[in-house]
């Protein structure tokens, strides 16, 4: 199951439906801009995020820290 753990898949659900911002549709951007840490981050840091579409789990940090 290694193969799935490549960053597509939510670490709450389990989903692999996790999404950089610029994969969501609008519906799904519109959604994620309510989300309750979207006062936390301005929209050019949130840009970088991911979101689970299944559960709107939002990551924060970036998985490319594999060293």
């Amino acid at each position: 199951m290694n193969g799935l753990e490549n960053g597509n898949t939510c670490p709450r659900c389990g989903s692999l439906k996790l999404k950089p911002w610029a994969d969501l549709t609008d519906e799904q951007k519109f959604i994620a801009e309510r989300l309750p840490m979207s006062a936390e981050y301005p929209s050019h840091t949130r840009n970088t995020h991911r979101f689970c579409t299944q559960c709107w789990f939002e990551q924060t940090e970036s998985k490319s820290e594999n060293a």
